[in-house]
């Protein structure tokens, strides 16, 4: 009894160290600004429009608001992650993705490969969950695109197809990205906001870009947009390790923390053992059996968010 209590403690520890001894990292996107591009048409009259959109594909396709191309013989611009006229490159302007929404899609003219974001779905239960709108602000000094924090304020859309928000954009940030607050994933972009009689701004518009994946090709986000709770909801035995290969828990580090929750059976070896670990940044649930009795061990995540 005496060993299979100190074995049962020793797994324990070990899961507690290889928890606290873990950081979270940096987002999965290397650089969320590389995605977000500086939009400027010209019109026929030489004056411009400027505005914001995302690179939703590796060819280059950019997801922006339509009023922001201005009048249809404009021709656009564009350079992702600055606001510089000089570093713009050529794009062409596609066919209304749907006619009647606020919405545009351009493609770079040049054949490279472009960095891109994947989208996820708005759904009831997400209201008042945080997110990220990226843009450039009209005059902005340095260039840099700018990042403002809110919430979603409704998750029903008005018959534009808008959503509401308080994150606080400016001219100049119109068919910009709406992230996630961890920036993985694109929720929509931004097509304007509502003002009352006396010009204050009652809500900013959202239209979210499920509603365009089928016609415009998008990819899901392997990851959703938000968790329902900070716990981790398993299927059943998918937490649980009866000895064999250790078992993957499907959380990253960086999203966040796994222990141990239970641990049962013999150990009658001092090399006996069970825990929590890390491979190629996932938390893995398994342990080591030498003496040929039945042990395991259940365990708990908590996301960070």
């Amino acid at each position: 009894m005496k060993r299979d209590l100190w074995a049962v403690l020793w797994g324990l520890l070990a899961g507690f160290v290889c928890l606290v001894g873990m950081s979270r990292t940096a987002s999965a996107q290397d650089d969320i600004a590389s995605v977000t591009v500086f939009i400027q048409c010209t019109q026929p009259d030489g004056n411009t429009f400027s505005g914001t959109g995302v690179l939703v594909g590796r060819d280059g396709y950019v997801l922006t608001a339509n009023h922001v191309l201005g009048k249809a013989e404009s021709v656009c611009r564009g350079s992702p992650r600055v606001a510089d006229p000089g570093a713009t490159k050529q794009m062409i302007k596609q066919p209304a993705p749907v006619p009647g929404l606020d919405v545009a899609l351009l493609q770079f003219s040049e054949q490279i490969d472009y960095p891109f974001i994947t989208y996820c779905s708005v759904e009831n239960w997400m209201i008042r969950r945080p997110i990220i709108v990226a843009g450039f602000p009209g005059k902005t000094e340095t260039g840099a695109a700018s990042f403002r924090s809110g919430v979603l304020a409704t998750v029903r859309a008005t018959p534009k197809g808008m959503i509401e928000t308080d994150g606080q954009t400016a001219a100049g940030m119109s068919g910009g990205p709406v992230f996630t607050k961890d920036l993985k994933s694109l929720i929509g972009i931004v097509i304007g906001a509502q003002f009352d009689q006396a010009g204050s701004v009652t809500y900013y518009g959202i239209l979210p870009v499920a509603k365009l994946a089928l016609q415009l090709g998008l990819i899901q986000s392997p990851q959703p947009c938000f968790h329902k709770t900070h716990e981790v909801e398993f299927e059943p035995g998918k937490n649980q390790w009866r000895g064999g290969d250790p078992i993957q828990l499907g959380v990253g580090v960086e999203d966040g923390a796994c222990f141990l929750a239970t641990v049962t059976g013999q150990f009658n070896d001092k090399a006996d053992s069970v825990g929590v670990s890390v491979k190629d940044g996932q938390y893995e649930l398994g342990g080591e059996n030498h003496s040929g009795g039945q042990h395991g061990a259940t365990a708990r995540c908590i996301w960070y968010e």
